[in-house]
């Protein structure tokens, strides 16, 4: 059986100003699967991601690969479960591609031989390597999103969460990234709204609504379900429509 890399128990958080976001959330999700989060806007899928590297903190058990989330886990948690934000420019700060993926290992106290050889091999992994001395925010929307993927990846992270990862792509660069995602054998964890993607990349797609999971399973099995879909504000894939 596989190795269970994440474990939530009761998860349950509010905002400072009172709205509840999350409720009792049980969630498991093993080495090496690829889950994608869906629901409507406001479900809670943002809030959720944000609590498996310990940046948000609620009232619950979470563990992440074998670590509590907790104050003195959270170096070696961040090192291991690496978040792509949904705007590249959350993610993206430095004066180049190269000291923007440079910024994690640098900051793990790696010498300086091992740091290239990690931006290296993530803007490889990526198809960005020839951007090595370009400044970020002068690059495509697209590419600025390889390049937020490389910063992640340069930790040699065993988990990958993705927040609407191909939101406002073109048609070419979403699908660049639909290959870029299916090469990738480590635990992948994504949240949105592109069902379609899901389908190409995800085999178990858990349904977030009103801060609670109301439905988790294979991916198929419940895109395909339309009274469920629709009873959550969300449609079935064309592409599922057609068959």
């Amino acid at each position: 059986m596989a190795k269970k890399v994440i474990e939530i128990k009761g998860l349950n958080y509010s905002y400072p100003a009172g709205a509840e976001a999350l409720k009792n959330i049980n969630l498991d999700i093993y080495e090496g699967e690829s889950l994608r989060i869906i629901g409507p806007n406001g479900a809670g899928k943002s809030t959720l991601l944000l609590h498996l590297n310990g940046i948000l903190s609620g009232n619950s058990h979470i563990r992440v690969l074998d670590l509590e989330v907790e104050e003195r886990n959270l170096p070696r948690i961040r090192s291991k479960v690496a978040l792509v934000f949904q705007d590249p420019d959350d993610q993206l700060f430095m004066p180049t591609v190269f000291d923007d993926v440079a910024f994690g290992p640098v900051n793990m106290d790696l010498d300086k031989e091992k740091v290239r050889h990690l931006v290296k091999k993530a803007l490889e992994a990526v198809g960005m390597q020839d951007a090595l001395n370009r400044s970020s925010h002068h690059l495509s929307f697209g590419e600025k999103k390889r390049i937020s993927i490389a910063t992640v990846l340069s930790m040699e992270p065993e988990v990958l969460i993705l927040d609407e990862p191909s939101s406002n792509l073109d048609p070419k660069a979403r699908q660049h990234l639909i290959d870029l995602l299916k090469r990738f054998r480590l635990t992948k964890i994504i949240a949105g709204h592109d069902l379609e993607l899901i389908l190409e990349i995800c085999d178990r797609v858990a349904v977030l609504d009103g801060g609670a999971i109301v439905a988790d399973g294979d991916t198929k099995a419940i895109l395909s379900n339309k009274s469920l879909m629709e009873l959550h504000n969300l449609e079935v894939p064309l592409s599922l429509k057609l068959k």
